[in-house]
This record gives C-alpha cells, structure tokens and sequence, in this order.
C-alpha cells in the first residue's frame, strides 16, 4: 500500500490510476470453500498485513520523524497470538529499506557520519531485532510471516559529500530516533532504472536481500521473502529519474527482481519468493505489463493487489460517490458492482492457471462504512480461496493511525470482550472457518409507551442460523420472545421491546451451549431522572437514565482488563490495556473502547508505558503517574469529504456541538499537571479537555482556527483527595465545575472543529503526545448535549460513589 505522506502528516494517496478499457472477465459470483474440497487440501492460507514498520517514510533522513512507537511501530506478540487463533496464520510484514539497511554497501561515509547513520550494509540492530521479535511471535504459535519489502523500488538516502560527510547532519532528538539532515542537500532519491548512471542498483538489491536470506533463512516463523511492494512509475528506457504518465520502462522491474530471486537463492532454496508486478502491482496488469514473466526459478509466488473501488486505489470509501464515478479501474468504463473485486482478479488468476504459477492476493481491504463493501469483498475473497490464491487484507498492526481508519484488520473492544475486525468475517467464511463472537446494540433510553429497538450482532461467521432466547424483567413487552442471526459472515437480528414506565427494564439472552452470549442490557424508562434520584437507592438508575438520554460514554476502572486481546480481570498492579464504554455511547460498529495498544515487546523500542490498576479510597484507579506512562486511547474516523465523508467510527460530537465530559481523579503527590480526559484530533491541534496545571483543575478548548479558552479552578486539589472534575460547552457557554461547584464560565463561539480520537490520562496532538494527569483516575464520562446543572449534579454525585 502506498502512501504519499505530507509532513508531518500521512495521508493516503490514490495507489492506482483508472486504467484504460481491457477485456473484460465475465460475471463471476465466487464460490466458498467447503468440507467437500477437503480431499484437495485445505484452504490457501490467509492472514494480514502487519503494517507499522514501513510509516516512518516520510521522515527518513528529512527530519526527526523516527521515533519507534510514534513514528514507525512493530505488531504486539498478543496480536499475532489472536490472528492465529482465529485462523488468521500466514501474514505479511511491510518493512522499510532505508531503516533496515541505513547505509548501502557501497557507500563511504566519514567516521563522523558511521557514528551516527551505521556502516555500510550493515543492518540496524534494533530494526533488525524488531523483525525479527515479530518472526518469533509467529513462531511461538505455529504461524507464520511473508517479509515484504515496501519500498516501490526507491531509496531515501543522503548525499554523501567527497569527504564521506553529509550536509548538516545532526542527532536526532533521543537515542532511539535517527540521524536525519534539513539541508536539502544532503538527501537524494535513488530509484531503480537499467539505463547507465542508474543510482539504485542491482547489485545493491541484490546485496539486500544476501543479507537479509542470511539472517533470517532458517527461522520457523519465516513464510517467505516479499521481494519489492508495487514497483509503480520506474524511469522511461534510457532514463534514471521516474517516469511519469506511463512511460516507464517495464522491463526495469523484471531484471531487479531476476537479481533479487538469484541473491535469495544462493543462500536459501527452501521458502517461497514473492514477486510482485509492474503498474502497482494491479491484478488487471499482471498479465500485461511485466515482460518476462514468469521468471525463471522455483517456488515463486506472484503477488497481486486489488481494491473495490473505481480507482482501484484503496483511498475511497463513500460506495455511492464510487458507483457515480461511473468507470472501474482495469475494467473500463462501467460502474462498480458485487463483481467488480472479483473481476479484477479474474485476469491474474486466467494467468497463473495458463503458466501453473501460483498467485496471492496480497493487498486487499473492505471499507466498512456500507455494507455493499462487505458483498463485494465476500465474493473476491470467496473466487481467490477457491482459485488456490491466498489472501492477505490490508491493513492490521499494532501502529496508531491504523485503528479506525475506513479498511482496517485491527481487533477491538466491545462489552468486555475482544471484539472482531469486520473484515475477519467474510474471510473466515471464505475459508470455512465458523467462528463468531455475539454482542448487543441498541439505545438505553426507553420513552413510556415506545418500542425500543435491540440489534443482534454475531461478528464472525456463523455456519448456521443461531437462534437466541429474550428475556425482560417487570413486564415489559417483547416483539418476539425468539431473535435467529442468520449463516454466513457478520449476521444481525433485532427485536423490540416496551419498558414499562418508571422502571428500569433488564434483558437478558440464553441460547445453545458454548456460546458467548452478550451480557445483560438495562432499558431506562424514567421520565424524570433528577426527581427519581431523590429517591432512597435510586442515584445508580437515575444516573445511568441520564447516560442513556445523552448517548454518554462511561469508563469505569473497575471494568479494566490487563489487555484487549485474550486479557482478563486486571488486579491491583497489573498492567491496563482495556476498559469497555459500560455506558451508552457505543455500538458494535463504533465501540468507544478505551486502549492502550503501544508495542512495548521490546525494552529497547519503548519509550512510554501503559498505566496500572491501583486501588485508591477503596476504588479502583488509573495510575497514570509513573515515569513516561501513556494513557488509554480511543481512536476514531473523521470526515474526510469526497473520501470518507460519513464514517461510523466516530467520536460522538465535535468541538462545536454541545458536550460535556466528568471525571474522578485523585492526586498522590501535590502539583500535578497534565490531561486529564482529552477530546481532539490526533494530526490537528483542535482539543476539549479536562486537566491540572499545577495541582489547579482546568478546562481547555481550543479550535481549528487556534482559539483557546481556558478555565482554571482557584484552588489546589490536595493531595489524596478524590475530586470530580465536569467540563460543559454549548455554543456561547463554557463551564468549569469541580466538586459540584462552579469553578469557572465562558462565552466562546468555536469555528468547526471535528475530532477523531478520546484519551484517559494523556493528550495527543499535531502527531504528538502531549504531557499526561501524573495521579489517578477511577472514572471518566463523556457525551454530546448540554446537561442542565440539575443532571450534571446528579452525574457528580453517582460517579463520586463507590464503583457499579
């Protein structure tokens, strides 16, 4: 997958142009891989890719932009423990050139210069070691992971003066950063090209991958070699720079990857190679565009990417704006439609029947804010199974800017639970993998007298229909007392249900044994939750009437898990990975999970740890106050107009909309400072937060246009003491209270701000953390709407209560 990355930005740019008219494969509807193929053998292997390693490209050499876990970052062991547990074994691992090799062999740096940037050829050692982390993970539970050299046949590298010196070559800002310059001068893009003068050589390739075959040959969780990703745009015949508008010279790619396979072969005859095609490895291009294939050698693989939209380009999500572009990329001019992935495949796979070479689709996404992606992506996935093809999804990994984007293969958090990709369902039905996990959805606010819709959601696949058992509690009236999911990938089933007036109504499910069965849902029908908290034990109700009316989030500590993949309980002291929304701002879609999905495998890559679980007054606490100690991040979507301009992942208001968050926090040592609770854009500098400065509680907001308003508490929290701190913003009106009591007010008007992300104990901002709460928290809400004074008291008085 390409990326044309802005500093400091990275954005996603298109991968493919809309190609012009070909021929075009008949209809096809794919077919699932069933027991009855069993006498041919198993399925293809599938997996993901384990993006991460590869997104520090544009900071290379440029700038500071390097630094592990921020910049660039390795796939956790516990996530690769979860992809093969549910079947997911065979993987790919995009890796970046320039931070594997830093200095080409033949390059003759000064002393000064090897002391910063390393010797030639040499590998990086801790880059090195990361991978090589990553093998192990794959080994230690029997999968394994394709090494994919994600370079487009290019190299960032400096500009070595005479004297072996580099222009204004400097430090980076910490150990684990790299040597970077901001002299223009002293950086150079080398690309592959045949014609003389050519400044990324064959032998350098070569040179590469003898390395690399060396390191790595015998270890078990190796599946194979992935010589170059999406050689695209190489230099015109007789020329060195790239070419431009589709006259490159295509016989470049085929004479680099003949050196690349012989490099390999000298040194390991045994793992698959895979080769990749000209034309951004498109599937429609394969047979076209790549002279001389096939090569000539034994177990190669020819790898092929596709995507669903017009261009083909994975960049474009809205399926209504595609199907209106009216053209699709290697098909010609006619709209997309079901078929349109599997038409694009149907080209390569015609090749590899005629040359008996094998194939895998190794780049392929389903956008998950339609479920029209989800038909399209079923039945590519379901023809490359059937056709022997393997499988890989773009894009899974344990790096930030991964979670929520629009096609993604990154598990979650729902109810205590993990919970599923949307795209592990249809691969897993491809691959006849019956395996699903059942949640719940619906509102929590029941208006007396009106039906309040459920939902069903069996994220997987499903074999066969399930059917479930409801049950209510104080007379409410069920639709049906029976709700069946159907087979296949994915499936939902709703029902309705009528609270009684005045009561909180319970739903509970029993169904077929070995089931996980979603837990418990509570309906609120209280017409008047200030009054009713009045009553004698009614506060607990009454409160979550509230969270229920506002669509409101609750992180409760008590609720936290030691990790979101196959984690538990956390206890006094362990670490914290995970706390599930136990209030009503969640969906199976658009979970507000808070995490923490820092790779922190490797002592030597880490540079911010998880907090712990601490016990504070009798509750259960975030201790965010260790050294370089990160929070809990919910990561969203935001609008992004003629790309993805409704994603359902989303935080649940902006800036501008009428909000309000509440948290309980504590301080162990006076003066603290830092965020508290932070709503905001990760790549902007749009924020609504709760934090301390000084020991001083405060409310912040600043907008897209820079506007910033800040309230601050005239006095000192003390040290030990449980507060409650409440932000509240309407248009005009901004308040500050703590302990129930006003402790500031403003009236700002905020320019349009969205925001994509909700963090615990720590801001992120313009690509950056930024300082966390150094103390404790037990409870975080947020929601959209402006709660009167009244509600807001009553929220107060239940979260500073014992935990429920």
């Amino acid at each position: 997958m390409n990326r044309s990355i802005d500093e400091p930005g990275v954005r996603r740019r298109l991968l493919l142009q809309a190609a012009t008219a070909a021929a075009v494969a008949p209809a096809l509807t794919g077919c699932l891989w069933n027991e009855s193929q069993a006498a041919a053998g198993p399925p293809p292997a599938m997996g993901t890719n384990l993006s991460g390693l590869e997104w520090a490209q544009p900071g290379i050499r440029r700038g500071g932009s390097t630094l592990p876990n921020l910049h660039f970052t390795a796939p956790r062991r516990a996530e690769v423990a979860w992809l093969a547990a549910n079947g997911f074994r065979k993987n790919r691992l995009p890796v970046l050139w320039e931070l594997l090799q830093p200095v080409l062999f033949d390059a003759r740096p000064d002393a000064a210069t090897r002391d910063l940037v390393g010797e030639p050829g040499g590998f990086h050692p801790l880059y090195a070691q990361l991978i090589t982390d990553v093998l192990d993970a794959h080994a230690a539970v029997g999968a394994t992971c394709i090494l994919d050299l994600h370079n487009y046949c290019r190299y960032r590298d400096f500009r070595y003066a005479a004297d072996g010196s580099v222009p204004g070559l400097q430090k980076g800002p910490t150990p684990l950063h790299r040597a970077y310059t901001e002299n223009p001068a002293g950086v150079q893009e080398r690309i592959f090209a045949l014609a003389p003068g050519a400044t990324l050589t064959q032998a350098h390739f070569a040179d590469l991958w003898t390395r690399a075959a060396q390191r790595w040959k015998d270890h078990p969780g190796l599946a194979g070699w992935g010589l170059m990703n999406e050689p695209h745009d190489l230099p015109a015949p007789g020329r060195t720079e790239p070419g431009d508008g589709g006259n490159e010279d295509l016989a470049i790619w085929p004479a680099y990857a003949r050196a690349g396979i012989e490099a390999i072969r000298k040194v390991d005859r045994r793992l698959p190679i895979y080769v990749a095609g000209n034309g951004w490895s498109a599937a429609t291009a394969l047979a076209e565009s790549n002279p001389g294939f096939p090569l000539a050698g034994e177990n190669l693989v020819y790898e092929v990417h596709l995507y669903l939209d017009a261009a083909s380009s994975g960049h474009a999500f809205d399926y209504d704006a595609e199907v209106r572009k009216g053209y699709s990329a290697g098909l010609g001019h006619r709209p997309i439609d079901a078929d349109t992935g599997v038409k694009r495949l149907e080209p390569a796979v015609r090749w590899a029947r005629k040359h008996g070479a094998r194939l895998a689709l190794t780049e392929i996404g389903m956008p998950v804010d339609d479920d029209r992606w989800q038909a399209m992506f079923e039945r590519t996935v379901a023809h490359a199974l059937r056709n022997g093809v393997e499988v890989m999804s773009w894009m899974g990994g344990s790096h930030w800017p991964i979670r929520s984007h629009a096609i993604n293969h990154v598990p979650g958090w729902y109810q205590n639970r993990t919970l599923e990709p949307a795209v592990a369902g249809p691969m897993k039905q491809a691959a006849g993998i019956a395996s699903a996990a059942l949640f719940d959805e619906g509102a929590g606010p029941a208006p007396p007298g009106q039906p309040v819709t459920v939902t069903l959601v069996a994220r997987g696949a499903l074999a066969a229909p399930v059917t479930l058992n409801v049950a209510a509690s104080d007379g409410a009236r069920l639709g049906k007392p029976a709700v069946t999911i159907p087979a296949g990938a994915n499936g939902t089933a709703s029902f309705t249900v009528v609270p009684p007036p005045e009561r909180v109504t319970t739903l509970t499910y029993s169904g077929p044994p070995g089931l996980a069965l979603p837990p418990p849902r509570k309906l609120y029908a209280l017409a008047d939750p200030v009054a009713a908290a009045q009553a004698p034990g009614r506060l607990v109700d009454a409160a979550h009437a509230l969270l229920a009316r506002y669509g409101a989030s609750k992180w409760d500590m008590a609720d936290a898990f030691t990790d979101y993949l196959q984690g538990a309980p956390a206890r006094d002291g362990d670490t914290v990975r995970a706390v599930a929304d136990s209030g009503f701002g969640s969906s199976v879609a658009n979970p507000m999970e808070m995490l923490h999905f820092l790779n922190t495998d490797d002592a030597q890559a880490v540079w911010q740890r998880p907090p712990v679980l601490r016990t504070v007054n009798g509750r259960k606490a975030l201790d965010c106050s260790g050294e370089r100690v990160f929070g809990l991040w919910c990561k969203k979507a935001a609008p992004t107009p003629q790309v993805q301009p409704n994603p359902r992942s989303r935080v649940p208001y902006d800036l501008q909309d009428d909000h309000f968050a509440i948290a309980v926090v504590a301080m162990p040592a006076p003066g603290a400072s830092g965020t508290v609770f932070q709503a905001s854009k990760a790549e902007d500098g749009q924020a609504s937060e709760l934090a301390f400065a000084d020991g001083q509680p405060q409310a912040r907001w600043i907008d897209a246009r820079g506007q910033q308003v800040v309230l601050t508490a005239a006095r000192r929290l003390e040290p030990g003491r449980v507060a409650v701190l409440t932000l509240a913003s309407t248009q005009g009106a901004q308040l500050l209270r703590v302990d129930g009591e006003v402790a500031g007010r403003a009236g700002a008007t905020f320019a349009p701000s969205p925001f994509a992300q909700m963090l615990i104990g720590s801001g992120f901002l313009g690509y950056y953390p930024r300082d966390g709460f150094r103390g404790h928290i037990l409870a975080v809400v947020a929601g959209r709407g402006r709660p009167s004074e009244a509600e807001l008291a009553v929220l107060e008085r239940f979260l500073r209560g014992p935990a429920t």
